[in-house]
């Protein structure tokens, strides 16, 4: 949008644009966290690792995790690879993310 005023002869401009749409929902939550696959993404920020190493405890002393899986993605600047998400999708039952600094 670019916005002109009379008197000044100022050019405003808008760098914003409107959010884009998009078709997505929330997973579906189990109501029971025994016996099922924990993830642990960490998006590979200073501490991500740490935070993640302490939730997946404090989760771990409350529920009887099947299996922990633990990961990174490469670049905490950019979009998690995709093999990635595949492999915690197809993998895992619930997933935490981190975001450390």
């Amino acid at each position: 949008m670019v916005t002109e005023t009379a008197k000044t002869r100022m050019v405003i401009l808008n760098p914003t644009s409107p959010p884009l749409e998009v078709d997505a929902r929330l997973a579906t939550r189990p109501l029971d966290l025994n016996g099922k696959v924990l993830g642990l993404l960490n998006n590979s920020k200073l501490n991500a690792s740490n935070l993640l190493d302490e939730v997946g405890e404090l989760l771990s002393q409350r529920y009887e995790f099947a299996k922990v899986i633990k990961g990174s993605k490469p670049n905490a600047s950019t979009p998690c690879p995709e093999h990635i998400v595949k492999e915690f999708a197809a993998s895992c039952d619930v997933l935490v993310t981190s975001n450390g600094d």
